[in-house]
């Protein structure tokens, strides 16, 4: 067993998710502090998430989210719905040819004429407060759709976005780069905790989503020795540059989150350590260990050179540059968040406050 603790306004109860491991596929459930638990997805039906979930007190789900029609998100949760009664059920709105798809949806058509579920299609915009200080929100997919994509499929995934007090978790489905650069383009906040999208794919998680993300925690769902390879060596090595610690259900088995609103704790079934090679293997059940971290966004390591890297710095770090301050540091991380990592210092003058005169100043101070 692995336990992390992320500390950082506690609220009242705990919020659990689960990054349950059905080899390569995504399921995971949410448990809010009052009880109401959220399912995404249920992987490709090898492993049956019902029992998972009794297993954990789900005698039914508030909502079930299908990120987007592909079996190995959507084969198991045909068994769910005839197992544990589904109040709400939403997805893409898109269709598929496949005979899981096919079955899934007689099922939520039939529980839907029965009245016992309701069917929506996720809508980006959408906004709930499921309880005190705990807001659900749809990011995708996209409206109009995305099309001509490498998987338009993927790449209209739903998208949720679960905040708990200072706390945010990620949830992307199988969206891929198309899909990050319009969720950038529209301006989106950071979150520490990031579900990885498709399975740490190459075609997901670029450079400039993870600098506006800005992840902490990123969690990977993918099977062991899959024939994809995910997560793919490049995605990996990105997640790590950005700082992340990253979560594998190939390696740690069914990953366990709870927030107390402020403070995230992480509890793997089995451990993983980093290797001589840069790889990764297991070791023995049984293993412990607790870090705590504060909760903020980590400062930039110094410079050898003593500049401030303009791309990695912290909005303190920024604040101390001549000229900068905290209005024009936060404009800074603003503009990175959006348009993604600067490439030149000169960018710098596109962001608002910032002119030759503090341009004049900053040149020898800062780096990328």
């Amino acid at each position: 067993m692995f336990t992390l603790l992320l500390g950082g306004l506690s609220l009242a109860g705990t919020l659990q998710v689960d990054v349950l491991d059905v080899g390569q596929g995504d399921s995971i459930l949410i448990q809010t502090p009052s009880g109401k638990s959220i399912l995404i997805d249920a992987g490709t039906g090898g492993t049956d998430v019902a029992p998972l979930l009794r297993a954990r007190g789900v005698e039914q789900l508030s909502m079930m989210i299908a990120t987007h029609p592909h079996a190995d998100h959507i084969g198991g949760l045909d068994e769910v719905l005839m197992e544990i009664p589904v109040r709400s059920y939403f997805d893409s709105g898109l269709t598929h040819t496949t005979a899981s798809y096919t079955n899934l949806m007689t099922i939520v058509e039939s529980k839907a004429d029965a009245e016992e579920t309701r069917y929506f299609t996720a809508e980006a915009g959408f906004q709930t407060e499921l309880e005190d200080g705990l807001t659900l929100e749809f990011l995708g997919p996209p409206l109009p759709s995305l099309s001509g994509t490498r998987s338009d499929l993927n790449s209209n995934s739903v998208i949720t976005r679960l905040t708990h007090g200072s706390q945010c978790f990620l949830f992307t489905g199988d969206a891929e780069e198309p899909t990050e650069a319009l969720l950038l383009q529209r301006g989106i906040e950071p979150c520490n905790v990031l579900k990885v999208a498709h399975h740490g794919s190459a075609h997901s998680t670029t450079d400039r989503w993870l600098a506006a993300i800005q992840p902490e925690i990123a969690l990977i769902s993918v099977g062991e020795g899959n024939r994809y390879k995910h997560p793919a060596p490049d995605t990996v090595a990105r997640l790590t540059a950005a700082g992340a610690d990253i979560y594998r259900t190939d390696l740690h088995g069914t990953i366990h989150l709870e927030s107390d609103g402020e403070t995230v704790t992480i509890t793997t079934e089995r451990i993983a350590a980093d290797v001589a090679d840069g790889g990764l293997s297991s070791l023995p059940d049984g293993h412990s260990i607790t870090v705590e971290v504060a909760h903020t966004p980590a400062a930039a390591p110094p410079d050898p050179s003593g500049l401030i890297n303009i791309n990695k710095a912290s909005a303190a770090q920024l604040d101390e540059l001549p000229g900068i301050g905290p209005s024009k540091a936060a404009a800074i991380i603003d503009y990175r968040s959006k348009m993604g990592a600067f490439t030149t210092i000169e960018q710098l003058d596109n962001v608002p406050g910032i002119g030759p005169a503090t341009m004049a100043k900053l040149r020898s101070l800062v780096t990328l």
